[in-house]
């Protein structure tokens, strides 16, 4: 009995798939349906749009449905077109680490899934057209399932906005019909089924004369002005709106030249609320009578909906490195300076920006990373950003260059391939076969760190990283890199900063290295136990005072907190700190302090303290009191500490800070020169024979020794 009613049930099921499959197959033939998804940001929401635009003009009957999640920028873009719209569960990929948001991510993938088979096996569309986030991931993941199944006669297509491909669409790639990619560098990454066909574009961005934008606009600017247009995508963002905000204060004196528009964006999370953190910036930033000022060339909004409009009367256009905005600049012409958002997935912004930047159709601007409001964020400086569009505005010739780079960048009539793709009449060049233009691709952070510590030890004083890395806005990109990691929670990480900080040569973030390296902020009691002291760990420590000779600036501040580096419990930042004032002694020379802290340190427990305490006091001794120190160590257990003394001494002999005599080879013949360890090669002995020769080489009367010469005491009678 119970295998009947199974049997029957399976058989009802069977029928089922197979009506269902009937119905699709004739729904989809009659006419063209298309399920559009996509979403999260207006990057990936306006290309389906535009695909959908592109469709409807060929087949105006055409039926649409978008799925996307509600609360995300298709509700807001979407709900504007009249397209109808549904909602599936979905959120982003936490990573594989199991933790409550990896269960939360597959709990929820679960529950569109089934939504989405809801959706599709009512709507059966012809083909499914998806432009990545995490929105596609139900819908998509649902329809091959459908297909695995023979239910679901349809053909997806997803496309690739960027040059670096989204975490979704690289992972279901493979098992799309076909991949429409706007970069030709991105081609190699599906070799199969990945065609280039550009990035397509609404119809509402099209050329457009300045005069028609300017009647078309809510808000009056005056036509002898030159516009910037600043945004940070569909949702904003909080680097870009906070910098233009604080950038209006340096170009308040250009008020009468100049007119900024500014996209605050539709982001309204916990985390930041774009429009009201954007207008308590600016009431807290401005007077009253510079709030008047203002109202005549600052004009702030949530989001343009005409945004053609807007690019129409803009001079320059300053935003985010997303595909969308670099295909509508470039569709148009626009010059740009471009802030990516770092530390996205694949880096894809950067990369985007990057290759626009080498076609030398834009400029680049990083953010750097700070500490504010007791958070790491990133930041823009206002007067840097200022300067930045300022500067370009005045160079008109620049400006007409970018555009002209800007125009002929990306590849056209993107629509009419896409349609050629979803309808295989190859009606237009599909892109196969187009070449990238070769640039040089990012390192990541240990292959950074690799090349630049070869190469300063190679080239030592004369290491220069922007020769190394071969182009100024990569390197800014790097710096941005190294000081996002100052700030992450895994003392690993901040170290490979500190490294990086110093190999770049981010002499800006000095006084934050100096911060770390005295920081005494100390450890929990578990990590006390287990041998920690501070936050700031040793290593870090030791690596700062190492990083600072890298960057070799030496300033009031520097020179304070090296003396303090100089006690630091660590031995091994002592020892970095002597070796640091070595490097550092054409300014510390004769210093007293110096003198006190170095001669302290030749009392140090830690032989290796000893021995670049030594060394030190060679390079910064200017009397006899240096000698006498070093003399002090002939008789040291350690035979490196000896063999640091005696090349202490070569170094004041050749600084002529003493003179070579017989009574100096005299004093120095106290050293012993064996070791306790059996060693093949001898240092110690070479270091004294040196001294031998450099003193029977040049004796002679004291007058040889300059200004600072000194007379051993047993010349003089005196110790």
């Amino acid at each position: 009995m119970l295998l009947m009613v199974v049997s029957a049930i399976a058989l009802l099921m069977v029928m089922a798939a197979v009506a269902a499959s009937l119905r699709w197959r004739r729904l989809s033939a009659s006419e063209a349906r298309v399920l559009l998804t996509g979403g999260g940001t207006g990057g990936h929401v306006n290309p389906c749009l535009a695909i959908a635009e592109g469709i409807r003009g060929r087949e105006p009957e055409s039926r649409f449905l978008y799925v996307g999640v509600r609360g995300k920028a298709e509700a807001v873009i979407v709900g504007r077109t009249g397209y109808p719209l549904r909602f599936v569960k979905a959120v982003g990929f936490p990573g594989l680490r199991l933790s409550p948001r990896l269960i939360k991510f597959f709990a929820l993938l679960l529950v569109g899934m089934t939504q989405s088979i809801v959706i599709l096996l009512g709507f059966a569309p012809r083909w499914i057209v998806a432009t990545g986030g995490y929105v596609s991931a139900p819908i998509v993941f649902a329809a091959l399932l459908l297909r695995l199944l023979r239910i679901a006669p349809v053909r997806i297509f997803v496309h690739e906005q960027n040059s670096t491909p989204g975490l979704f669409n690289a992972a279901i790639g493979r098992w799309a019909d076909r991949v429409l990619l706007t970069f030709p560098q991105t081609s190699s990454l599906f070799p199969k089924n990945g065609v280039v066909v550009g990035y397509p574009v609404r119809h509402s961005i099209a050329v457009k004369t300045r005069e028609q934008a300017l009647a078309d606009l809510p808000f009056q600017v005056s036509p002898s002005r030159k516009v910037v247009f600043v945004f940070g995508g569909s949702q904003g963002s909080r680097s870009i709106n906070r910098g233009i905000v604080d950038a209006l204060q340096h170009l308040l004196p250009h008020h009468s030249q100049v007119f900024i528009i500014h996209g605050m964006g539709l982001m309204a999370s916990d985390d930041y609320r774009a429009v009201e953190d954007t207008e308590k910036r600016f009431q807290a930033s401005y007077s009253a009578e510079e709030q008047e000022i203002l109202r005549s060339c600052y004009y702030r909004q949530d989001y343009f909906h005409n945004i053609g409009d807007i690019y129409a009367i803009s001079d320059l256009v300053v935003c985010r490195a997303g595909a969308g905005s670099l295909n509508e600049i470039s569709r148009l012409a626009k010059p740009a300076l471009l802030i990516p958002k770092a530390n996205l997935p694949g880096d894809h912004q950067v990369m985007n920006a990057r290759a626009m930047k080498h076609a030398g159709a834009v400029e680049l601007l990083f953010e750097d990373a700070v500490v504010e409001e007791g958070r790491v964020l990133e930041s823009i400086d206002g007067k840097a950003l200022a300067e930045r569009i300022w500067g370009l505005l005045q160079d008109t010739a620049k400006l007409e260059e970018i555009s002209v780079n800007s125009g002929r960048f990306l590849r056209k009539h993107a629509i009419e391939r896409i349609l050629g793709q979803l309808y295989q009449d190859k009606s237009f060049t599909d892109g196969a076969g187009l070449q990238a233009v070769p640039y040089r691709p990012l390192l990541s952070n240990q292959q950074l760190l690799r090349m630049l510590e070869s190469a300063s030890g190679k080239q030592g004083a004369a290491f220069d990283p922007l020769r190394e890395i071969g182009d100024p806005d990569d390197l800014a990109y790097y710096r941005y890199r190294a000081a996002a990691l100052l700030t992450n929670p895994a003392w690993q990480d901040r170290n490979l900063g500190v490294k990086l900080v110093g190999l770049t040569h981010y002499r800006e973030k000095i006084p934050a290295l100096l911060h770390m390296m005295v920081d005494r902020t100390p450890v929990g009691w578990l990590k006390r136990r287990l041998g920690g002291d501070f936050v700031e760990v040793g290593f870090i420590r030791r690596n700062i005072t190492q990083a600072l000779r890298v960057i070799n600036v030496i300033n009031g501040e520097v020179e304070r907190d090296l003396l303090v580096a100089m006690e630091d419990p660590y031995y091994e930042v002592r020892a970095q700190a002597c070796r640091t004032a070595a490097h550092f002694s054409a300014s510390l020379a004769g210093k007293e302090v110096w003198l006190a802290a170095l001669l302290k340190r030749l009392q140090d427990d830690s032989f290796e303290v000893l021995v670049e305490a030594a060394r030190a006091i060679g390079e910064l001794g200017v009397d006899g009191r240096a000698l006498d120190a070093l003399m002090d160590l002939c008789n040291s257990f350690r035979w490196q500490v000896r063999d640091a003394a005696l090349q202490g001494v070569k170094r004041l002999l050749e600084r002529r800070i003493i003179c070579p005599s017989a009574e100096l080879l005299q004093r120095i013949s106290c050293f012993v020169l064996t070791a306790t360890d059996f060693r093949p090669h001898f240092s110690i002995k070479e270091s004294y024979r040196s001294i031998e020769a450099f003193c029977r080489q040049r004796m002679g009367p004291p007058t040889d020794c300059g200004n600072n010469r000194f007379v051993p005491p047993m010349a003089t009678g005196k110790r």
